[in-house]
Formats: structure tokens, sequence, C-alpha cells
């Protein structure tokens, strides 16, 4: 899981690089939003062959269409973001919602890639600590896109791309190791709940399994 949440950071960032840096080098837009399109290209075409799934393919490629055409409609480089950081909010003001659910997306996602659905929700301990974890991802998503924001508001694109790719890139990819590594402290002691379907299982990962 960890490897799969750093390869999907790396191929989220890969059309930003190919935006950012003709962009900061010529201040041409038409080029640096071709460049950038041709990556997001590359990366559908790698989902594609590794049979990770068409919707994720079409989905990375769908949103760089998308912010390559406000861009260009626009005229403003700094839209060429929009789209993400819109993307970005919905799931900042979606998150707080299902945690009040008792639906934290964490959870959400280890059921779905584990193939154990919604069977966390009956172990206590797992439901806390997916709570936990996903209550500090969005402390410091929050805080990053209010970073965003404010940049996207002076039209500082190129500052924008240095910032997702030196900043947001890094801090997501440690933040999923040590949210990991927290869930597994917080998973340590063993459920004694009698609902709990995971219990007497040796806990090899974030799913149970």
């Amino acid at each position: 899981m960890l490897r799969e949440a750093g390869l999907h950071v790396a191929e989220t960032a890969a059309p930003a690089l190919g935006f950012t840096v003709p962009y900061a080098v010529t201040g041409d837009l038409a080029l640096s939003l071709g460049v950038a399109l041709c990556v997001a290209a590359l990366v559908a075409l790698h989902r594609l062959r590794q049979s990770r799934g068409v919707w994720p393919a079409v989905g990375g490629f769908g949103l760089a269409a998308l912010a390559g055409a406000l861009a260009t409609l626009s005229g403003e480089a700094a839209d060429y973001f929009l789209p993400l950081i819109a993307v970005r909010a919905v799931v900042a003001v979606a998150t707080p919602v299902l945690l009040l659910l008792r639906l934290p997306p964490a959870g959400l996602v280890t059921g779905l890639v584990t193939r154990r659905g919604l069977a966390w929700r009956r172990c206590p301990v797992r439901l806390r600590a997916f709570t936990i974890v996903n209550s500090l991802w969005l402390a410091m998503e929050a805080a990053l896109l209010a970073n965003q924001l404010r940049l996207y508001h002076e039209g500082q694109a190129v500052a924008m791309g240095v910032f997702k790719l030196l900043v947001e890139v890094p801090a997501h990819v440690l933040a999923a190791v040590l949210l990991w590594l927290l869930y597994r402290r917080l998973t340590g002691r063993p459920c004694r709940d009698a609902r709990c379907p995971f219990e007497g299982e040796a806990r090899r990962g974030p799913g149970g399994n």
C-alpha cells in the first residue's frame, strides 16, 4: 500500500513537473501545456500497461486536459493548477463529514484494497486508528491547500509548481510512511470486542490480511 501511495503521488506530480519546468524556463504557456499533456498521456499509458484500471488512467489524463483547457481559455498559467485545487478542496470538505459518519476515507481505501469491505468498522481498534490517521492527514492537506490557494490568488504559477514538487510531494510521501507506522502502533494491541472480525488474527497489515 505504501508503494502504491508513493507511485500515485509521483504519477500525479509528473504532469505538474512537465508544465512547471518549461514555463519557468521559457514563459511560453502553449509549449508548457503541450509538454504537460504529453507527460499526462505517458502516465495514462503506463497505468494501462500496468493493468491498474481504466478509470485511474482516464481520470488522470482528463484532469490534465481540463487544466490545460482552463489555462488556455483564461491565458493565466496559474489556472493550470485550478482543477487539482478544486478536487482537493472537495476532499477537504468531504473528509470531516465522512469522519463524523464513522467512515474515514483511509478505512474505505484499505477495505477496497484488501477486499474486506467495511469489516474494519466492526473493529473498534481499527476504526479509532483510521479516524486518528485520517484526521492528521486532513490537517496536513488543509495546510498545503491553504498555501496553494494563496499562491493561486497571487497568480504565482511557477511558485505553485515548485511548491507542489518540492514541498507537497515529499510531505505526502513522508506522511504516508509516518501515518502507516502510527496506524501499526495504534493497532498493536489485540481487539477484545466480540464483534471484531479480526479477533485472533495476526496483525500483518492495515487490513489484517
